[in-house]
């Protein structure tokens, strides 16, 4: 008799998905979220333009046509029926994933594809040059491994006020992912002494989304404090909002083409 194979990849840790998680329920209309809304009414406005075309147009224009119309309702229903205060948080998360994201770029001299917590098994193939040991420091903690992380932490340089900075945020991530009390004092402290301005709005960024985690694995409110610090950061954001605009743009043209052709059939028999 065989027995079940065990999976190697071990389960992912319930904080993984905490902030994610957050960000559904607040952006959720009662048990209802955007994509669902705008989904729905992508839906109509394809039917009633397949309806309306069938006398006129043959396929597969017919079927361009609706997928359009699914297209130009859906996709903004999805990015404007959310709540405004979690569009605003969503820029801040956004704008402070991208600067990371070409931080670390710098770092390790190659193209990232995201940030690199979102994969913290890469944690043994980090060079060990100085400038990735914070990078080091976070993955440990993310991969579950805190006591070595600590220890890493303890040799971190903290002549600058950014390194001071830096060791306080890597504290509290440490806390956090090992279900420990935390303070965000430290790190509050430490970024206003900062004087390099992104450095500084990337500090302040950093505090709003550890007192974000920590709110999400409480029942507290997550949005809030990222939300907080949306006006300091002007239009930075726009920088690096285009790729998340261009992942739904193309996620609902997807679902366009195939419910145009879901509908054609359906109409078929219905005809």
């Amino acid at each position: 008799m065989f027995r079940p194979r065990r999976s190697l990849t071990p389960a992912p840790h319930p904080h993984a998905r905490a902030l994610s998680d957050a960000f559904r329920r607040a952006e959720s209309i009662g048990p209802i979220r955007p994509a669902v809304v705008g989904l729905a009414a992508g839906l109509i406005a394809a039917y009633a333009t397949d309806g309306l075309l069938a006398g006129f147009l043959v396929t597969p224009l017919r079927q361009v046509a609706s997928a359009g119309a699914f297209v130009a309702v859906m996709a903004p229903l999805w990015l404007l029926v959310q709540p405004a205060n979690v569009r605003r948080a969503h820029d801040v998360m956004t704008w402070l994933n991208g600067w990371e994201t070409e931080r670390w770029q710098d770092e390790m001299g190659q193209r990232l594809t995201a940030l690199p917590r979102a994969t913290p098994a890469m944690v043994d193939a980090l060079p060990d040059t100085m400038g990735l040991r914070p990078l080091r420091v976070e993955l440990l903690a993310a991969n579950g491994r805190v006591d070595e992380a600590r220890e890493r932490l303890a040799m971190l340089p903290a002549d600058t006020p950014w390194q001071r900075f830096e060791r306080a945020a890597l504290a509290e991530w440490i806390a956090w992912w090992a279900d420990e009390p935390g303070d965000q004092g430290d790190m509050r402290r430490a970024a206003e002494e900062v004087e390099h301005e992104e450095r500084r709005l990337a500090a302040h960024a950093m505090v709003a989304a550890a007192e974000a985690r920590r709110a999400a694995t409480s029942g507290g409110d997550a949005i809030g404090p990222l939300s907080a610090v949306r006006d300091e950061l002007g239009d930075r954001p726009r920088r690096y909002a285009f790729g998340y605009s261009a992942g739904v743009l193309t996620t609902v043209t997807l679902m366009g083409l195939v419910a145009s052709v879901a509908i054609t059939v359906a109409s078929g028999f219905i005809r």
